[in-house]
């Protein structure tokens, strides 16, 4: 709190304070846009062109169906024909020898590529219930493994074991472990090594703002 009071003390009506103020709280047309996003997607109750897709699947392995969309939207822009400069591809960002090993041969094919993802989701949420996280965090741990692995997430949770944070909660504690593991002193101790701690970091954080979001305009089905 200290450190809190100290910046804004710094920096209050500084150059670097207007700037922040003026982009996101007196620029119109950049505030327009997002509420109209927002009672766009209020209105037509639809939050991307495979919500019926999402929901069958989501329903089989009891994820909130809302969830998923968000992190669709974070891994393609639901765009099915998404490939990353590693291969990754589909609307999920599956890898090719993960879809075969699930028993998916195209996940560039929307309903393919959503049963993959959510497959492996599944898959990957059973391995992390074995590390005892809270059962209100497991879904932040399950996205983290998605992203970067399990054996980095497991790094991560005993560094944060090591460094006196809660190793079963994931923002605030092992998020911090996982940032310090892109770092050579830290990865050079870790069982699996470097891992670029800021991209899962970034990713279930965004995935959680628009979770969120989706929440506030539509109930749980």
């Amino acid at each position: 709190m200290a450190n809190a009071d100290t910046f804004i003390k710094k920096h209050y009506k500084g150059l670097f304070y207007n700037v922040i103020y003026n982009k996101y709280f007196k620029n119109q047309r950049r505030l327009t846009k997002h509420y109209n996003g927002f009672d766009d997607l209020k209105n037509s109750g639809v939050l991307s062109p495979y919500d019926d897709i999402v929901k069958i699947h989501a329903k089989q392995y009891d994820f909130d169906w809302r969830l998923l969309v968000a992190q669709m939207h974070q891994e393609s822009r639901f765009d099915p024909n998404a490939t990353s400069m590693v291969g990754a591809k589909g609307l999920f960002q599956v890898m090719p020898r993960t879809a075969k090993e699930i028993g998916i041969k195209n996940v560039h094919i929307p309903e393919q590529g959503i049963k993959a993802s959510v497959r492996y989701m599944n898959w990957v949420r059973d391995r992390m219930i074995k590390n005892d996280v809270q059962k209100d965090e497991l879904i932040w741990f399950t996205l983290a493994s998605y992203n970067a692995g399990a054996g980095h997430v497991r790094d991560a949770m005993r560094l944060a074991k090591l460094k006196g944070w809660r190793n079963d909660i994931w923002f605030g504690n092992v998020e911090k472990a996982m940032l310090l593991l892109s770092q050579p002193k830290y990865a050079a101790k870790a069982r699996y090594g470097y891992v670029r701690g800021q991209e899962p970091v970034t990713y279930i954080r965004e995935i959680r703002r628009r979770f969120e979001t989706y929440q506030n305009i539509f109930k749980s089905e």
